[in-house]
């Protein structure tokens, strides 16, 4: 028998379980009686604690009882088993060998059982119980020797494969069967699975359905069915005895292993095949159902579960549902089925694209998994990639998986896309072989490598590998023809022999076979060998093993012949080979350098270079970087005495061209602004960015911030713990330097700041000090680390205080970047040990660049808010922006690529550039936009024109920006306002006098028009001008030219009335007074009045009244000019009106000089019918040269 060592559990949502070290005895041993397994009960808290996952310790801490498995230490020795040459002599070996050693090594764990009442569920298959069990039962059972592992009892997931199309009939030969070629095993070779018996184990199967009925076993001659050894149903979910599918699922799959209708729809690759199910899933698939199902595949039963017959084991078992991460708890079971001849094909899962997604059971090393392609042979997006358990590479091929119409219960047909659709590919493609081959029936091993020899290759060595042999498509394409060719078919023989080395046999050789149909093997201890049953026929036989040199001999096979052949080797001649491994950050240290196919492995020193000696000869070198950023490469050496090979390695990107470099020793970025959350976990938080930042082709402004450990620019989401960046449940468009659950107490916290001068600013991000959560009570650990993202594309992640241990080192993280769908991101890691104290992971585009800037107004050099920037590259828009508050923009646009950068902002003139900016570029492109800047000499105009007649005012327009048209109008189409020119050019600096008109014909007195001037420009920050203008039409108005003997009207049309005494009921000058005038030129008149009016005067007088006057609020104006040279405070006078005194101590000698203009106006108030201005002096002579008074019904005081 064989220790049993537990691996480690890592389902998605669990915790890491303890991994528990145990001796190890390789080989069969000799049955002997137990040591009391009872023995160091004292222990027991301890031992609970070493062995119980913690999940478990948590139940029980919580509840009185809690359901767990028990793993006994030792498993059944099935060598017996494997050694039967016939199938049906090994599954009923393997079944009494199981059965007999569970009984005999669960005895005594049993009668604990049974003495304290518990309840208990035992399996052979795996030799574990299952126990619902206290705190202090469960301490007894992990104190006991003979007991490896306490182990969580948590459901397995059934797969949702995306649905594509309902159909009611599948098609003649879908594209799925014809990619892999099983038609031509059917018309070529005659083969269609006759003799071979599939099975599934997943939800169950609509066994009526009409591409399935007739190929199950269980289906009579009669139309009537017995379902005693071709159906199982644990879950008690079905119609006792009657099969059935609750998910659908199991249906897909048989459909596409057998299905055939015989009309129309063929479906299934070895539609010759019969098939039998047991029902292990519902929902979801409890693994007491599972193992019962495993146990029934081995032995199936009759109905009641009794009469076990293992002779009527399936021969191939198909899988679909599994847990996500590494679980090993099923991968015994799959030991057993190969021990017993039946061949184990198990779906890889569906958690792609990243790396170290193959989830359990796929990626034991005793399954067979496989992966997903579609109809265009590119592996699925989804299908998870390896490694697997022990780095070994998974899936093992891929299979077509998208698309594939397969059977569905209610005699319809679906289209899925899933690995658990393509898994049933292969499980046909090995009915096929082993229908075709007898002699490789039960060899699962030969299979397997048949099968692997005789794929497609498919170069993505995304994941590691090589072209031939990677983690993404394993060995390649599965191809049903080539693997049935390829199985030895008909008369078989084997050869045998020794290889040895002088006089020492060889062991460890590998001797290919080439001929009829091809494999190896290897020979043993003693250096002998037996060949895997071959076709009759000749064969070249090539010996070789590292150091030697290759021995080749033709053999021939005879039917049940026994060829005998032996291989003497002669050791090699060495030669050194020598270079240095590179990548985008340059030499590449602690690289991995493998020669395929041989032992010999190096790691770079710190400059990249490696050293290597071996035998003379061609070899393929693999070079691995010790890092995520780099991906794996491969190249062909000829190796002759001293031979140099410089390798590079080639970034891994994602699809968007994003790639990275890992660098030690960089300065740790701090955020000085501390964020505030509402709690201390699972909090996110929004900040407005000082700067636009680009991201996957898309420019943001805000930003989220959670507490778990991620940088998002779109959609939140409230999920908390790591998860796939691509078909997972984060946030999308984000950056994911630490995906965890983290919490925050008084000494850590989540600050920003943003650094850095356009166009190089950067966002900082940082979690300080943040406490790595362990809800079941492990010992608290933090971390920091910050995220930098840069508005010229580049991001980078940063990390402190990681001892490389633990859950500092990201083995429950997420670490990457991905974009705003969730359907394209770079992976660095996804729960794996990658993060060490020092390390920065920094982003660039390899496709793309950044055109970013500040557009401004050419007039005040402000920001332009709300331009539109848009790139274009010949005829297809490369992106486009708009401006922010701060005018800035930022286009991400192909490169390297022209392109054509515009902008455009309404009333400015469009601007455009052309630029090519190389990837990772960022290009710092500002624009002053031009536009004119038309300002109006005045805010308002206001004019008097009595009524019936017309008065003409100018407005003068001034342009201080560029060129630009203008219009003017009244905006509501008045017809009483008209300005002209109405329309016209102002160019740069340039001005422009305008005519307002007003018309008052029809208007009566005492009314006030009131209208608006809009002027129109394309001026951007002031587009439109509106300018009020009112038109007062009095009803009295009454103008003197003051010392003049007649009238005049000036040249603004207002007529003025010539100086005259006061007489009563009309308007004059009281009191003694003299005429005076002038001729010489008055300085200082406004553009608006007329300088005759200054020429003459009158002074000395006491008064000047208006009678007749309506009583209303008037307008005064005065026109004063000292006509005679004067001394200043030689004439000094008041002004009074009404009343009031509204003119003071005018000396008009000293405030406007000799023969200067001098104007005063004033509202008064006329209660009595008559208007009395009074003119007071000081010194001298009052003086006055007009006067003006118009009724205002549009002032008042």
């Amino acid at each position: 028998m064989a220790r049993r060592t537990q691996g480690r559990r890592r389902a998605l949502g669990a915790l890491t379980a303890v991994v528990v070290a145990l001796p190890l005895v390789l080989g069969a041993a000799p049955a002997q009686a137990l040591p009391d397994p009872s023995a160091g009960s004292a222990a027991a808290p301890a031992a609970l604690r070493a062995k119980a996952e913690n999940v478990v310790r948590a139940q029980l801490a919580a509840k009185d009882k809690t359901t767990f498995w028990i793993a006994l230490s030792d498993e059944a020795d099935t060598t017996a088993a494997s050694a039967q040459r016939h199938r049906t002599a090994k599954t009923r070996t393997l079944h009494q060998v199981k059965q007999a050693h569970a009984k005999k090594s669960q005895k005594s764990l049993k009668a604990l059982l049974d003495r304290s009442g518990a309840r208990y569920e035992s399996f052979w298959i795996t030799n574990t119980i299952k126990v619902t069990a206290d705190a202090k039962l469960a301490e007894k059972i992990a104190a006991r020797t003979d007991v490896a592992a306490l182990e969580a009892d948590e459901p397995i997931r059934m797969p949702r494969p995306a649905t594509v199309t309902a159909r009611t009939k599948a098609q003649s030969v879908g594209w799925n069967i014809d990619r892999i070629n099983a038609p031509k095993v059917w018309s070529e070779l005659g083969v269609r699975g006759e003799g071979i018996v599939v099975a599934s184990m997943d939800s169950g199967v609509s066994h009526t359905h009409p591409a399935l009925q007739s190929k199950y076993r269980g289906y009579r001659a009669d139309g009537t069915f017995d379902h005693d050894y071709n159906w199982f149903d644990p879950t008690m979910g079905c119609t006792p005895r009657t099969p059935c599918d609750t998910s659908g699922y199991g249906t897909h799959a048989v459909g596409t292993m057998v299905g055939d209708d015989t009309t129309a729809n063929h479906t299934g690759v070895a539609p010759g095949a019969k098939w039998i199910a047991a029902k292990g899933c519902g929902e979801t698939c409890a693994r007491s159902h599972l193992l019962r199902a495993a146990e029934w595949m081995v032995a199936p039963t009759d109905s009641t579960g009794g009469n076990p017959r293992p002779e009527l084991a399936p021969h191939v078992v198909s899988i679909a549902w599994g847990s996500r991460g590494h679980d090993p708890w099923f991968k015994t079971v799959a030991q057993a089925w190969r021990a017993a001849g039946i061949f184990p094909a198990i779906a890889s899962g569906d958690e792609g694209p990243g790396c170290n997604t193959s989830g359990s059971p796929g990626d034991h090393s005793t399954s067979f998994s496989s992966g997903a392609f579609d109809s265009t042979n590119t592996v699925a997006t989804s299908s998870s990639r390896g490694s697997g358990d022990n780095g070994e590479t998974k899936p093992n091929l891929v299979a077509p998986g998208v698309d594939i119409v397969s059977a569905w219960p209610g005699g319809r047909y679906l289209s899925l896309s899933s690995t658990a659709m393509a898994s049933p590919h292969t499980v046909a493609t090995v009915a096929l072989m082993w229908s075709a081959a007898p002699a490789l029936r039960g060899n699962v091993a030969e299979t397997e490598k048949l099968l692997s020899a005789t794929a497609i290759d498919v170069d993505d060595t995304s994941c590691g590998g090589t072209p031939a042999h990677n983690n993404v498509a394993g060995e390649g394409r599965l191809d049903a023809y080539a693997a049935v060719l390829a199985s030895p078919r008909g008369p078989v023989g084997t050869v045998s022999g020794q290889v040895s080395s002088g006089s020492s046999p060889l062991a460890g050789a590998t001797l290919r076979f080439a001929g009829p149909s091809n494999t190896t093997t290897v020979s043993d201890a003693a250096g002998n060998y037996t060949s895997p049953k071959l076709m009759v026929g000749t064969y070249t036989v090539t010996a070789g093993k590292y150091g030697y040199e290759n021995a080749v001999a033709t053999v021939t096979i005879t039917e049940n012949g026994g060829a005998a052949e032996d291989f003497t080797l002669t050791e090699a001649t060495f030669g050194d080979l020598t270079g240095k491994i590179s990548s985008h950050a340059g030499g590449e240290e602690k690289a991995t350098v493998k020669v395929q196919g041989t032992p010999v492995s190096a790691t770079t020193a710190a400059d990249g270079t490696y050293a290597l000696r071996l035998p003379l000869g061609t070899y393929d070198i693999t070079a691995t970087p010790n890092h995520r950023c780099a991906g794996v490469t491969s190249a062909r050496v000829t190796v002759t005495a001293n031979t140099t090979r410089a390798i590079t390695l080639p970034d891994r990107t994602d699809a968007f061209g994003t790639a990275c470099t890992a660098t030690t020793g960089a300065p740790f970025p701090q955020g000085t602004t501390k964020l505030s959350y509402p709690g201390i976990e699972s909090g996110s938080t929004t900040v407005d960015l000082p700067f636009p930042v680009p991201f996957y082709g898309r420019t943001h402004r805000k930003a989220t911030v959670f507490q778990s450990g991620a940088l998002g620019f779109t959609t939140t989401n409230p999920a908390t713990r790591a998860a796939p960046l691509v078909g997972g449940n984060g946030p999308n468009g984000s950056l994911h330097p630490f995906w965890e659950n983290l919490r925050y107490d008084a000494e850590a916290g989540v600050y920003w700041t943003a650094t850095g001068t356009a166009p190089h600013r950067r966002l900082v991000v940082e979690w300080r000090n943040a406490l790595l959560y362990d809800s079941f009570g492990g010992p608290a650990q933090r971390l920091s680390f910050a995220a930098v993202v840069g508005e010229d594309g580049t991001s980078s992640f940063h990390y402190k205080d990681s001892n490389g241990t633990g859950r500092e080192n990201g083995s429950r993280a997420s670490v990457g970047i991905k974009n705003a769908t969730g359907t394209d991101a770079l992976i660095y890691s996804f729960n794996e040990g990658t993060i060490r104290d020092g390390l920065g992971i920094h982003f660039r585009p390899t496709k793309s660049s950044v055109i970013t800037g500040t557009v401004t107004d050419a007039n005040d050099r402000k920001p332009v808010v709300g331009a539109t920037v848009t790139a274009s590259s010949g005829s297809t828009d490369s992106g486009g922006d708009t401006t922010d508050a701060r005018g800035d923009y930022l286009v991400h646009v192909a490169a390297p690529a022209a392109h054509d950068i515009a902008v455009t902002a309404p009333e400015y003139t469009a601007r455009k550039t052309s630029t090519t900016p190389a990837p990772g570029d960022a290009v710092l492109v500002n624009y002053a936009l031009t536009t004119g800047r038309v300002t109006a000499d005045t805010p308002s105009l206001t004019t008097v024109v009595p009524t019936g007649e017309r008065r003409s005012r100018t407005l003068d327009l001034a342009n201080t920006g560029s060129a630009t048209a203008y219009t003017v109008a009244e905006k509501d189409g008045k017809s009483w306002l008209t300005a002209t020119p109405a329309s016209g050019q102002l160019g740069a600096g340039g001005r422009q006098t305008l005519t307002v008109t007003a018309d008052t014909a029809g208007v009566a007195p005492g009314t006030v028009l009131t209208g608006t001037l809009r002027v129109t420009s394309q001026s951007a920050r002031q587009p439109v001008i509106d300018i009020p203008v009112s038109v007062v039409v009095p009803t009295y108005r009454t103008a003197v030219d003051i010392g003049a003997t007649r009238g005049l009207t000036d040249r603004s049309g207002d007529a003025w009335s010539p100086d005259r005494a006061y007489a009563a009921g009309s308007y004059g000058h009281l009191g003694t007074s003299t005429r005076s005038s002038t001729a010489r030129a008055i300085t200082g008149v406004s553009a608006s009045s007329d300088p005759t009016l200054y020429r003459s005067a009158r002074q000395g007088m006491s008064e000047y009244r208006f009678d007749g006057v309506p009583n209303g609020t008037y307008r005064v104006e005065l026109g004063f000019a000292q006509l005679t040279n004067q001394r200043p405070a030689s004439r000094v006078f008041d002004v009074t009106a009404e009343g009031t005194q509204v003119v003071s101590n005018l000396d008009l000698a000293l405030e406007a000089g000799v023969r200067r203009a001098h104007d005063r106006a004033f509202t008064v108030q006329v209660t009595d019918g008559q208007l009395n201005l009074r003119f007071t002096p000081t010194v001298g002579k009052a003086l006055v040269n007009s006067i003006r008074v118009t009724e205002r019904p549009d002032l008042t005081g």
